[in-house]
Formats: C-alpha cells, sequence, structure tokens
C-alpha cells in the first residue's frame, strides 16, 4: 500500500516537526510526505495524495490535524493513519494507538482497517468530540496561551483559570426531535471517549456504533466541580448526579449567551449549531483497544 505523511511541524507546541525527524530513519517502507505551512493545508494536501492513489495518508500532529485530514479522506476508501505528536492526542487513545511515535509507526505498518463514524455538521467532518460551554474555553485558552507546556498539565492549568471567571449556561438541545432543557456548565457531543489531553468525558462512547453520545455536566458548585473534574481522567465520573449522557443521531446544540463551540481541539464556530453521525465514513489503521 502507498503511504503518504501529512506532517505539521507546528503541532505539540512545535515539537511534531523534531518527532518527525527522528521518525523518519525507523520508516523501512516505500512513502512520501509534505509539511503543511499553515491552517488548512493538511486538508489540501491530504486530497492531492487521495487523488494520487495513496491508499494511507498519515497524520503527524495532534487532534487538529486529524481533523484537517479527514476532510480529505472522509467517504473515500483511503485509510488514516495517526502519529500523535499534539498537544491532546486524544483521537488516537481511543484507536489504541500508543502515544510513543515508534509504537505508532508500527500500526501504520501493521494495524488493522477498521472502519468508525464521524460527526459531521454542514460539509464539515470531525472525527472525535464536539464542545460547547466550560470545555470550549479552555481549549481557547490552551491555544492562545504559552507555547512551553504540552498534553495534560496544559488543559488543568488552563481550566483552573478559565474557571475562576466562568458561570453556567442555559442549555437548549434538540436530539432526534426531543428537546432537552439544562442548566450545564458543559455539553459535549461525542463520537470517541476522550478530549483534553486523555479526559475520558465520555467513557461508553463508541466510535462505530452509528450513534453520538451527547454528555452533560449538569449545574452543581465550583467546589464540587473540582472535585468531580478529576475523576473524568478514569471515567469514575459518570456515577455522579450532575453528569448526564443522551444518545441520537442529530443533535443542535443551543446555548443561551451564545457560546463557543470546540472541535477536535479548535474553536470552529459560536452555537447554535447542530451535527449527525456520518456511520462508517472513515477506514482508519488501528490498534486493539
Amino acid at each position: 500500500m502507498k503511504t503518504f505523511f501529512v506532517v505539521n511541524p507546528a503541532a505539540g507546541k512545535k515539537r511534531a516537526f523534531s518527532i518527525w525527524e527522528r521518525l523518519r530513519a525507523s520508516i523501512d517502507f516505500p512513502h512520501e510526505f509534505a509539511l503543511t505551512q499553515g491552517p488548512g493545508q493538511a486538508t489540501e494536501i491530504a486530497r492531492e495524495a487521495v487523488r494520487a492513489g495513496y491508499d494511507k495518508v498519515v497524520a503527524i500532529g495532534g487532534d487538529g490535524t486529524i481533523r484537517e485530514v479527514v476532510q480529505a479522506l472522509a467517504q473515500t476508501e483511503a485509510c488514516l493513519g495517526v502519529i500523535p505528536a499534539g498537544t491532546g492526542n486524544d483521537f488516537g487513545r481511543s484507536l489504541g494507538i500508543p502515544p510513543e511515535p515508534r509504537g505508532a509507526l508500527e500500526i501504520i505498518k501493521g494495524g488493522y482497517v477498521r472502519r468508525v463514524d464521524l460527526l459531521r455538521s454542514g460539509q464539515n467532518f470531525f472525527a472525535n468530540v464536539v464542545g460547547a460551554g466550560l470545555d470550549a474555553e479552555v481549549v481557547d485558552a490552551v491555544n492562545r496561551g504559552p507555547k512551553v507546556m504540552t498534553g495534560t498539565i496544559t488543559y488543568v492549568v488552563q481550566l483552573l483559570r478559565v474557571l475562576a471567571g466562568y458561570s453556567t449556561s442555559e442549555v437548549t438541545l434538540e436530539i432526534d426531535g426531543r428537546t432537552v432543557k439544562r442548566k450545564a456548565w458543559l455539553v459535549a457531543v461525542s463520537n470517541a471517549r476522550f478530549f483534553g489531553g486523555g479526559m475520558m468525558i465520555c467513557p461508553d462512547a463508541l466510535v462505530d456504533d452509528g450513534l453520538l453520545d451527547v454528555c452533560i455536566v449538569n449545574e452543581i458548585s465550583k467546589a464540587e466541580l473540582l472535585r468531580f473534574l478529576p475523576t473524568v481522567f478514569s471515567g469514575k465520573h459518570k456515577s455522579h448526579p450532575a453528569f448526564e449522557v443522551l444518545k441520537g443521531k442529530r443533535v443542535r446544540m443551543e446555548f443561551a449567551p451564545p457560546a463557543k463551540v470546540q472541535a477536535d481541539g479548535d474553536i470552529i464556530d459560536f452555537t447554535p449549531m447542530e451535527f449527525s453521525v456520518e456511520p462508517g465514513a472513515l477506514r482508519v489503521l488501528a490498534g486493539q483497544v
């Protein structure tokens, strides 16, 4: 199979390029690669690779890079490969891809092909989680913040900073025609389990069940929220009375006042927004989960 690597050198606070440079010596099969020069270019490069007949298109970067590559691979027969090199690297966790680059490369060489679902809004596809509320504010702070920290600690530091001035919102959700109203800290519409650098926000979400998990953190005090949040890393939060999960195939979320919406680690718009599930829309090279 022909393999093309799409490398985002700015990902992971610019660590991705050094990861790629070290990894290249370990690649013992025919391949080509290109470096992105700015936002959106990973999509263009991946589309050219698909048109040129490459069977595997590998994203080297974070969840934002994966999201860009997915725009080109969705609903095609080309396979997505992932070398985690970003800040959060959450989609790879749900695919059983090792965080260490050489381990991830072994998946590219010998991982099994799996069909997974995608989120869709208009003509845009998303692989992992979209969210509005506190999580989107934290993502925005991470992306705007200092470039010296990476991984989970980045999200935790910015969460504490954002939370000091944040409050709950009035939320209206329409899920497959049913309307529910909540006062909530955040709403995450999930195809996969993780966001925020390893937080298992929707512990029971499956990437291939044809459904979206709508995970809500309903209003509790800030003190209780600070006790709640550490349990998200283990998934134990799902027994907390403030945590709620609804499932459906089409979701519209509206916040009052309008709130930022993040998708796979980038701010994409403001509420209201509508999302649907596209079953089996992406072929991926996955490990064992």
